[in-house]
């Protein structure tokens, strides 16, 4: 029926009426076609950019940057020169060592409730373990990145080919536990930041981007939460960007969560979602500036104290920032010295911070609360 027709013979109350219904029908269908059409090209992007339904006040998310893995494939200012394009006050929000039922749920349910995305970076043991954990982060939309299949910290040790091993059975299992391997992005972390040149050339050719950080909230170090989100913000300050790094295996990591982004809000910081792009997603065009901290914006010291932005003020905020990546490594290597030996295949894993991921001690096993669906730790 031709619209113009519609509009153009007011004298119709019956006519107005079609028109409005077959337009809306149009604009249906199209909208529709765009959502099918933008899901195919990327489920998380899609569900990264709707608007927080009933929540205007929320900190939700500002926008959805695409990256191409193969251009810059070393990004986190706490070891590379390079970090994420970010504009003045964007933040990403990552969190490493799931999925873990105990903890991750808990984090879910606070982001959901901000309407916030995240990147979560999993072991490939936990996600084995944990298959439902794992489908519930990408069925809310969030991007995932893998952090090795049994997160050794010896990659800095390892020759290419066993760095290889290790990095593709962790995206075997993390892909094999979303059941859609499409879901699972081509980012990766190196357990306790060891990498070495042989670890980041088996990255490389696998056309995968690897991720350190900006921002540490300390949250393995055993602290309380008042103190995750005050080093949090008080980095940020001194930052004013960045990649957060976070933890979902810990009970304060849980708790400081909620107060994190209360204050990122008060505090004018956007949360920014990352995911690659595609044949079908276009990159976010960016400049090579962009890819670096601003200088100015890395001249204070830790904590947050005042300096004036000369040559001697510079130098100490960029010893500072490499010592947070520094004793991110020294407490990977001290965890390596400590470690107990892991018996995975073909026995239930030693592994206590894969046994423990879901319940703690035995009473809870008993209870029945927490048992894993899938519980074999091959």
């Amino acid at each position: 029926m031709n619209a113009m027709w519609l509009i153009s013979d007011g004298s119709s109350g019956r006519h107005l009426k079609l028109f409005t219904n077959c337009m809306s029908t149009v604009v249906g269908r199209l909208g529709l076609l765009g959502l099918l059409l933008a899901a195919g090209a990327n489920s998380i992007a899609t569900a990264a950019a709707m608007d927080c339904d009933g929540k205007p006040d929320a900190l939700g998310v500002s926008r959805v940057i695409a990256v191409d893995p193969t251009e810059h494939r070393l990004v986190g200012s706490m070891q590379y020169p390079e970090t994420l394009p970010l504009a003045d006050h964007e933040v990403v929000l990552t969190f490493d060592d799931g999925p873990s039922p105990k903890y991750t749920d808990r984090i879910l349910e606070t982001l959901a409730s901000q309407c916030v995305k995240a990147t979560f970076f999993m072991v490939g043991e936990m996600a084995k373990l944990f298959p439902e954990e794992a489908r519930k982060v990408a069925a809310q939309g969030h991007t995932i990145g893998t952090h090795s299949f049994r997160h050794p910290f010896t990659f800095d040790r390892m020759t290419e080919a066993q760095a290889g091993a290790e990095i593709d059975k962790g995206i075997e299992a993390v892909g094999a536990a979303l059941e859609n391997p499409a879901e699972l992005a081509p980012f990766f972390r190196v357990p306790g930041f060891l990498t070495s040149k042989t670890t980041e050339a088996a990255l490389a050719s696998r056309g995968l981007m690897t991720w350190s950080a900006d921002v540490p909230s300390d949250d393995w170090k055993g602290i309380s939460s008042d103190e995750i989100v005050r080093r949090v913000m008080s980095r940020l300050e001194t930052k004013s960007r960045g990649i957060v790094l976070f933890h979902d295996i810990h009970e304060h990591t849980v708790a400081a969560l909620p107060e994190l982004l209360k204050q990122l809000q008060e505090h004018g910081y956007r949360v920014v979602q990352v995911v690659p792009a595609s044949d079908k997603l276009a990159k976010t065009e960016t400049t090579s500036d962009q890819w670096r901290l601003p200088p100015e914006k890395t001249v204070q010291v830790e904590e947050g104290a005042k300096h004036s932005v000369d040559g001697r003020a510079r130098a100490r905020g960029a010893k500072a920032s490499r010592h947070i990546g520094r004793e991110h490594i020294r407490l990977g290597r001290t965890k390596v010295a400590r470690k107990r030996p892991q018996h995975v295949v073909g026995e239930r894993t030693n592994n206590r911070r894969l046994r423990d991921g879901d319940c703690h001690g035995h009473e809870a096993r008993r209870a029945g609360s927490c048992t894993p669906a899938h519980h074999n730790a091959a």
